[in-house]
């Protein structure tokens, strides 16, 4: 008799020991695995990662729009080994720290998860006013808007220019003005549309695509103006991973962003690091 006691404390003793099975997300109501089987495995990984959640009447709310507040934490909770203002930290970049937010208060409720990832190279996703840095946290994304406020360098990759010009010219949808050396618009026109970041009147220019100067001289195309450069190239770069793609020819920047599309983009980023090795110093997921 006391052999089998034994016995049943063993197992029991091994049963409570055991490693927790990983648990699948839950089936959202509102997530039919026909329409939206491209975001099922991001979605699943997010919730099972904490990274964002449903709602308690057990939906996910997938074609919900997206804001940048919430974008913002989605990418802090995932990237949570980038904060660039941590000395200790894999990405320090301290002074491109932005002190004060005109529009974020602390007792906002990302306050924490802004702070701590928004910096000043997001040059059109954060706009000087008189007061502070404004950063619009409950402006609705679109997609252009979303490649302003992704943090793409963490992403290796390396696309020359030829290769940058060719992915934005094939699409239709992109604004392009391309002149001649000789025939550009002058320092005064580009810096007076927003397009460097220099404005200081605050105005919420989230979503706002300006058209890529080119300059063309003979066979030779290469993007003029610092906006025209870096936007161009992390949308080429953002194709070339297919984390944000085309289709049809058209990226569609004005399109909405939903909830469905922001967690597929950030899990494929995840997926784009993990595969490349370098998601550790990002990332414990």
């Amino acid at each position: 008799m006391k052999r089998i006691i034994l016995l049943l404390a063993l197992i029991l003793g091994l049963t409570t020991f055991q490693q927790p099975v990983a648990l699948a997300a839950p089936a959202f109501k509102d997530v039919d695995p026909e329409q939206y089987g491209w975001a099922m495995d991001a979605i699943s990984f997010m919730v099972d990662n904490g990274v964002v959640s449903g709602y308690p009447d057990g939906s996910f709310q997938p074609g919900r729009w997206v804001d940048k507040a919430e974008m913002t934490v989605m990418i802090y909770r995932l990237f949570d080994r980038y904060r660039p203002f941590d000395p200790n930290g894999n990405y320090y970049i301290p002074d491109f720290q932005i002190d004060h937010f005109a529009d974020v208060p602390k007792n906002h409720w990302a306050y924490k998860e802004i702070s701590s990832i928004v910096t000043m190279e997001l040059a059109n996703a954060v706009f000087l006013s008189q007061n502070g840095y404004n950063f619009y946290p409950d402006s609705k994304l679109n997609r252009i808007g979303t490649v302003y406020v992704l943090p793409v360098w963490l992403l290796e990759g390396e696309l020359d220019d030829p290769a940058v010009v060719q992915t934005i010219m094939s699409m239709r949808d992109i604004p392009i003005i391309i002149a001649p050396d000789t025939d550009l618009p002058s320092k005064v026109d580009l810096l007076s549309d927003g397009r460097f970041g220099l404005d200081d009147d605050g105005k919420n220019r989230t979503n706002t695509l300006f058209p890529f100067i080119v300059k063309n001289k003979g066979d030779l195309y290469r993007f003029h103006d610092t906006y025209s450069v870096n936007t161009s190239y992390t949308i080429a770069l953002l194709q070339e991973k297919g984390i944000m793609t085309a289709w049809n020819g058209e990226f569609e920047p004005n399109e909405m962003l939903t909830r469905a599309e922001a967690v597929t983009i950030l899990y494929r980023m995840y997926l784009d690091m993990k595969e490349l090795g370098n998601l550790h110093l990002h990332s414990s997921k």
